[in-house]
């Protein structure tokens, strides 16, 4: 009978479960710190679609890409990047082919960490095209 009237250390066994409980589910829930590795992998790839959006906001880089004006992308591409940065522009059409003949690099050598920032851009003039920009940045050593 004293068993059933004093139910104060079941509810304390019951309270103490379920605290465990939250901590370990809020130690499961925060997210790990990323080395530094994985900050540098998003710094790039960061710049890279800063770089991608920018020259499309204005249907600059659609119209670069029909017109086959690849002196004129590497230039941009290259006023819009910090110098240390080096960079390959790859563009392909729908069919996943490369479409420019030229390459469209600042050259040099680079370290071994390449970061590829895919786009997709459509044509601004009246044909409907669609283009897969690649653009590989690594820092230049």
């Amino acid at each position: 009978m004293n068993f059933r009237k004093n139910r104060r250390g079941q509810i304390r066994t019951i309270e103490a479960f379920f605290a465990s409980l939250l901590i370990f589910a809020t130690l499961a829930l925060i997210p790990s710190q990323g080395g530094v590795e994985q900050t540098h992998y998003n710094t790039l790839s960061s710049v890279g679609t800063q770089v991608l959006v920018a020259l499309d906001s204005d249907g600059m880089l659609s119209n670069l890409i029909e017109d086959s004006d690849w002196n004129a992308l590497r230039n941009c591409v290259q006023s819009m990047l910090p110098v240390s940065l080096w960079f390959n522009f790859t563009v392909f059409d729908k069919n996943m082919s490369i479409l420019n003949d030229v390459t469209v690099s600042n050259g040099g050598s680079v370290s071994e960490e390449i970061v590829a920032v895919n786009y997709v851009c459509a044509a601004s003039s009246g044909n409907y095209a669609v283009y897969v920009v690649r653009l590989q940045l690594a820092e230049a050593s």
